[in-house]
């Protein structure tokens, strides 16, 4: 067919000007299934029967002068973490084979309601844990996607949809999608509903978008956010899709304090990755944006163990009845997760691991709502390493403390490293500031791609 667009934006643009239909696009992204999802393994399923038949009703729409907006007729996958209705949510899990979901999950219905196409569920890893998944990575079929949302990345990054939902706990959003060179949002806690999707800890869990690039991310956001207001500003949900191809106002950066935390990349990530960092921070301040290197607080010393206890205990009260029943149809990691989980929650009385951990938590998002007050963004690599073998989903280092935190960010792709596999560029921001966020990855994408 040779029909191929890479964003929404693209797409959208074609389908207004009648260049293609929905349809069409749907067809695309099933050809680009049938290409790749056998090296991939992305899917959990698809249904492109379905799909096309929502895609000519989408079509008569659009002809009877209906439009819902910068999703109406975009393909998207949905990570099988989330409820589709009369569709398995299976989360990666024997003991979850044939569950079937009554109603969508209130993101998908707002998916849905704002016109997109759901393709099908794509891979998670066990219980959006540590256990790698079947997908390979499609840059690297030797290398992990990252996890958990193994398939929503990989699949974003094939072009067989054109954007998924992933789920974030630790690193499990901007981790996939650095280490497949598509861009992620893991936004501020409790801003996208979680509701009707399988839970790890309702501390720690967020959902998010995956998609090729920042307009796409804010596409998706503006309909899953259930907290927009005007609060977020005049432009909130509405610059992507109105500026120019030259992008934000040149001055946009410069209006904005931007921080670096340079000595955990230098101390803690692989040379070729800190080395990627590094040449973003030169090209960024070539630009004239003023970087200042900064530390962490001494808060985040004991953040990546709370995050731990965190997750551990609440995984364990998810799973408790499951795995006292069968522990045996749990994988590796995930089991070791809940013992350690139930471990905890045996002797809190005693020990107060866990209240503990949750007030870190309150006292950490203090801090960061401090750090970041105002128009401040801080930059970071996105992950330790490039994507490392199918051993393992990768380290979520870089990542947890913001899931931990609650605070939005972005992963961009930033340069490469080892054997030419993307670097990616995390950039973080104060609660609730997820659309300044969002502008300020946008900017940064326009000027990195010269480093691609």
């Amino acid at each position: 067919m040779g029909v191929f667009f890479g964003t929404i934006r693209e797409a959208r643009r074609a389908v207004r000007s009648g260049q293609v239909s929905v349809r069409e696009l749907v067809d695309a992204c099933g050809e680009r299934i049938a290409r790749e999802e056998s090296r991939v393994r992305a899917w959990v399923r698809f249904d492109l029967e379905a799909a096309r038949r929502e895609a000519d009703r989408l079509d008569d729409e659009l002809r009877r002068g209906i439009d819902r907006g910068p999703l109406h007729g975009i393909p998207v996958g949905i990570k099988d973490l989330v409820d589709i209705a009369g569709w398995a949510t299976e989360a990666g899990s024997p003991l979850r084979r044939g569950r079937m979901a009554s109603a969508d999950a209130p993101l998908v219905a707002r998916l849905r309601a704002g016109g997109a196409i759901l393709l099908g569920k794509t891979v998670t890893t066990e219980f959006a844990c540590f256990d790698p998944a079947p997908t390979r990575n499609p840059l690297n079929v030797n290398r992990t996607p990252g996890g958990s949302s193994s398939g929503s990345a990989a699949a974003v990054s094939t072009g067989m949809c054109l954007a998924a939902l992933g789920t974030q706990t630790g690193g499990s959003i901007l981790r996939p999608a650095s280490f497949c060179g598509v861009a992620g949002f893991k936004p501020t806690h409790g801003r996208v509903s979680l509701a009707g999707v399988v839970p790890i800890s309702a501390h720690l869990d967020h959902a998010g978008p995956i998609a090729r690039c920042v307009a796409d991310l804010e596409a998706m956001f503006g309909v899953l956010d259930e907290r927009r207001s005007d609060a977020d500003g005049p432009d909130a949900g509405r610059w992507m899709e109105e500026t120019s191809a030259s992008g934000p106002d040149s001055e946009f950066p410069k209006a904005l304090r931007w921080l670096a935390f340079r000595d955990y990349s230098r101390e803690e990530a692989a040379a070729d990755v800190d080395a990627a960092f590094v040449e973003a921070l030169r090209r960024l301040r070539s630009l004239g944006v003023a970087v200042e290197e900064t530390s962490l607080p001494p808060e985040f010393a004991t953040v990546h163990r709370h995050h731990r206890v965190v997750m551990a205990h609440d995984a364990g009260q998810v799973h408790r009845r499951d795995f006292a029943a069968r522990p045996e149809a749990f994988g590796p990691h995930v089991a070791s997760l809940i013992r350690e989980g139930l471990e905890i929650a045996a002797v809190e009385s005693e020990r107060g691991q866990y209240a503990s951990a949750l007030e870190h938590q309150r006292e950490f998002r203090a801090v960061m709502r401090r750090m970041f007050g105002g128009d401040t963004i801080a930059l970071m690599p996105s992950t330790v390493s490039v994507a490392p073998g199918v051993e393992t989903t990768g380290d979520p280092k870089f990542n947890s403390p913001w899931s931990f935190a609650g605070i939005p960010a972005v992963s961009i792709p930033c340069g490469t490293g080892e054997e030419g596999l993307p670097c990616g560029l995390q950039l973080l921001g104060g609660p609730d500031r997820d659309y300044a966020v969002l502008r300020a990855a946008a900017w940064c994408e326009r000027q990195l791609e010269l480093m691609m």
